[in-house]
């Protein structure tokens, strides 16, 4: 098992978005990152394409402990209706997330919450796993819960402390997960990540092999939900 900071381990989740106005004019939304449900930026313009102000709350569960990332910037409206934004890589590991949009004195009193721990399985089977560096990503079968109905597979590296580090992670995914996540790059708290969504394909329903290889590392699939 490896043993990351924790700066990495619950700082990879990242947010940063962008909107303009039906009318032309530019919007400015706060842009911030950090731990708890709350956090405070400077205002920013944000590029054309996007039309609403996100705020992004994430709670990484790690072997029962659990730490919130609350991420504010400029979105799209069509990830403001996205369903619930849950993973799950086995072995305690869990990311749930949720997202709510505003506009202008409405932020400021705007609230976000996390879906609710799903704890039933829906049937549905998946391999998961952790792995970094050059360790192998041995896999466990995990039964899924709640509307985590899809089998996800990342893989990319990760850079901290001057260290690049490659990563594979693999775990049941919701609808949603799948549906706006495919390349995840971005910088947060001197990690750079660069992955790339794998796989993200319906369960299946032999159990596979049973492995133990957890390392840290919540929250970087939340990278490029904004900005």
């Amino acid at each position: 098992m490896y043993c990351f900071p924790i700066t990495m381990r619950a700082s990879l989740a990242a947010c940063i978005l962008a909107a303009l106005l039906a009318l032309g004019a530019c919007l400015q939304c706060e842009v911030c990152d950090g731990p708890g449900t709350t956090c405070s930026g400077d205002l920013q313009t944000c590029p054309a394409g996007l039309d609403s102000c996100g705020i992004l709350l994430s709670e990484n569960t790690e072997a029962g402990m659990k730490q919130q990332i609350v991420t504010k910037g400029c979105a799209t409206s069509s990830i403001c209706k996205a369903g619930p934004l849950t993973m799950n890589f086995g072995n305690g590991l869990v990311i749930r997330s949720g997202i709510t949009c505003c506009m202008g004195d409405a932020c400021r009193t705007t609230t976000v919450t996390v879906p609710p721990a799903a704890t039933k399985p829906n049937g549905r089977r998946c391999p998961a796993c952790v792995a970094m560096l050059y360790a192998q990503c041995n896999e466990e079968t995990i039964q899924c819960t709640g509307s985590d109905t899809r089998c996800i597979e990342v893989a990319g590296t990760a850079t901290f402390g001057g260290s690049s580090t490659s990563i594979t992670m693999k775990g049941c995914a919701s609808e949603a997960t799948c549906a706006h996540f495919k390349v995840i790059s971005g910088t947060i708290a001197g990690v750079s990540a660069d992955l790339s969504v794998v796989k993200c394909k319906a369960p299946g329903s032999a159990l596979g092999p049973v492995g133990l290889l957890v390392p840290s590392l919540a929250g970087i699939l939340l990278l490029k939900l904004l900005f």
